[in-house]
């Protein structure tokens, strides 16, 4: 099946659910991306060589550099914040990113079932990762982060002492409390992820969960109106301002560099980078 490279984005004028609802022109694509998909593409690609951006083994970093890049971006991986997701599956997302003129990091970090992994190892970790680009490129990186790695690189952004110049959240997790109640096998690892045996919620995964009014660097949050993993309760804090739902699209269609969604992506992270120059 030929997809097209570049697909039609339409804003239509109506709000949805109380949020901006956009549709794309999916004529190559009927149902959301499958993360088979999402992996395959990737894995056909080459590894970029690691630079280790702190101590411990899993603290590397894949850099894909481009000529005169718009934005430096550090692009936080996914997968329920388990070990059983690693880097590999945004491989093609961070290609496609550097070849449209974006610096591209990619780290891994500590999840769920690696030693030191969990809250609040795993942010600490993304926190190194942003220093050490920041280090590397003297400049303050916009974090992309997807699902899982939307969630710790909203979190990050809520430190006061920040470098982050802007978060593009894609399908983030937001709400640690509900969404650990939920059913699904991402849902069930809220509870590793705060280090406990069974979910109980408490003003751990309070802290751990995002608060919009600590952010204050500009946000943007994608979400697709199909995606079976993120409902649309867990990015009901932001509004028309800052969040677009994305008609039909599943929770991988964003970061699918073949999928209409990931239009979206890159025009989010254009579009900041055009207002931080205003």
């Amino acid at each position: 099946m030929n997809l097209p490279s570049s697909p039609t984005v339409q804003k239509l004028g109506f709000v949805f659910l109380g949020l901006t609802l956009l549709a794309f022109n999916h004529h190559a694509r009927a149902e959301p991306v499958s993360f088979s998909t999402v992996l395959a593409d990737s894995t056909a690609l080459a590894d970029p060589d690691d630079q280790a951006y702190a101590e411990h083994p899993l603290a590397k970093i894949w850099h894909y550099p481009t000529s005169q890049p718009a934005a430096t971006v550090v692009l936080i991986h996914g997968g329920c914040w388990s070990n059983e997701y690693g880097r590999d599956h945004t491989k093609a997302m961070a290609t496609a990113l550097s070849e449209d003129g974006f610096d591209i990091w990619l780290p891994e970090y500590r999840r769920v079932g690696d030693d030191g992994g969990g809250w609040p190892g795993s942010l600490d970790d993304v926190q190194a990762a942003l220093d050490y680009v920041e280090k590397q490129t003297g400049k303050q990186p916009i974090a992309v982060g997807h699902s899982a790695g939307g969630h710790l690189a909203l979190r990050a952004a809520m430190r006061t002492d920040s470098n982050i110049a802007g978060v593009v959240a894609l399908a983030p997790i937001t709400d640690l409390v509900a969404y650990g109640a939920q059913e699904g096998s991402c849902q069930s690892m809220v509870a590793p992820f705060m280090g406990d045996e069974t979910y109980s919620p408490g003003a751990a995964y309070r802290e751990a969960s995002i608060r919009v009014e600590a952010i204050s660097v500009p946000v943007s949050v994608l979400l697709g109106t199909s995606d079976p993993i993120i409902g649309a309760e867990q990015v009901t804090a932001f509004n028309s301002d800052n969040l677009l739902l994305i008609d039909g699209a599943g929770h991988f269609d964003v970061i699918y560099p073949q999928s209409g969604a990931f239009d979206a992506v890159t025009t989010a992270i254009r579009q900041m980078i055009a207002n931080a120059k205003r």
